[in-house]
């Protein structure tokens, strides 16, 4: 994808912001890795483990990737063909599956790999540099101009937690 969102990786900042104000906070859960919020909406896109019975990740089908339709009573929405295959979609490899350790990459960018583990709590993370530091992701939001049928992102930033120190880490890309 021309514009794509993961792949404007480049352009670091050392502040740290958040969402809009007005944009809903995703609620936290057992299961939740991360997600994207867009400009265009507040609808979200989320990124939640696939966790059998012994809290391990479904090796099968490790992410399930879904919409928050905030715009619809906070309904949870499937992603369309298109957007799990062009654009939110994420494609995931087994490093490990003794160990819990998978290696994915949203769609629209491949190259930009996430590591997908559990932490000593046995929570499921996606974890990934950020500013030249090794962090848990927890979203991202995309600065987008046009149509949703032919975006131009201005920017992305990404948010997280230094893995050693917990301290947040924030990244500004602009294409």
């Amino acid at each position: 994808m021309k514009n794509s969102w993961w792949g404007m990786l480049g352009v670091l900042i050392v502040c740290f912001s958040f969402s809009p104000a007005h944009y809903p906070k995703v609620p936290d859960s057992k299961e939740r890795l991360f997600y994207i919020q867009r400009s265009s909406n507040i609808n979200t896109i989320v990124y939640d483990a696939n966790l059998l019975p012994n809290g391990s990740f479904d090796a099968e089908n490790p992410v399930d990737v879904y919409w928050l339709r905030y715009q619809e009573d906070g309904k949870r929405k499937e992603l369309s063909w298109i957007q799990k295959v062009l654009a939110y979609g994420i494609d995931v490899k087994t490093v490990s599956e003794a160990s819990n350790v998978y290696e994915a990459a949203v769609v629209s960018y491949k190259k930009r790999k996430i590591k997908l583990g559990l932490d000593k709590n046995r929570k499921p993370y996606a974890s990934l540099t950020i500013n030249n530091q090794l962090a848990k992701l927890d979203h991202v939001y995309v600065q987008i101009e046009g149509s949703n049928l032919r975006p131009k992102v201005q920017y992305v930033e990404v948010f997280g937690k230094d893995l050693i120190t917990g301290e947040n880490v924030y990244e500004k890309i602009k294409p």
